[in-house]
């Protein structure tokens, strides 16, 4: 009898007679099929629910996709408009070093040299540029005061008594190389114009 205890469940009762057993199977057979109605109504739900986490699931890659395809392309862009920002400050700055060397009297290629160099940091070849300028600028006040230096009188013998070597003794304690240069060639050129 277990058997039949266990296909009748809690319907089953000892000593049951034949038409109770029989409306007893009915009753189980009609539960059984209303069981099986249920687990197919939610198997067919358990499907539908699976089928739309899987389409969440796809649309969620796709926005990440997104989302990720954005990310990228504002990074791009970010760092072009750093890049392009450094540029412009560089720009600024060679122009501004380039401008200041020249209103100091540097010639154009000095100035666009030493003007790099000072951006990038190279002391060195500041330094350099700076020796150059000076020499140059030497030559330049020196040549312009020999310019501006009258010529003796041809064939004269009197200098007008001037001293040329007390002259340059005096420049030379003082420190001031231009007229020491200025006297010497006064007296090399007196010294020319007497041997004639």
């Amino acid at each position: 009898m277990s058997y039949l205890s266990d296909l009748l469940g809690d319907a089953y009762k000892e000593g049951m007679t034949e038409e109770e057993i029989s409306t007893a199977l009915q009753s189980a057979g009609a539960g059984a099929k209303d069981n099986e109605a249920e687990v197919n109504r939610l198997k067919a739900q358990l499907s539908k629910a699976n089928s739309e986490a899987a389409d969440y699931k796809k649309q969620l890659r796709g926005k990440q996709s997104e989302d990720e395809a954005a990310a990228a392309e504002q990074k791009a862009t970010m760092d072009k408009l750093t890049q392009e920002n450094a540029d412009l400050k560089r720009s600024m700055a060679l122009s501004e070093k380039k401008a200041k060397l020249l209103a100091m009297g540097y010639d154009e290629k000095l100035a666009d040299d030493t003007a790099t160099a000072m951006v990038d940091g190279d002391m060195d070849k500041v330094m350099a540029n700076q020796t150059k300028y000076l020499e140059a600028r030497e030559k330049d006040i020196l040549a312009k005061k020999m310019k501006g230096t009258p010529r003796p009188a041809a064939g004269s013998e009197n200098t007008g008594g001037m001293d040329y070597q007390k002259k340059i003794e005096e420049a030379q304690a003082s420190g001031d190389l231009t007229a020491v240069a200025y006297y010497t060639r006064l007296a090399a050129q007196d010294a020319a114009d007497q041997t004639e």
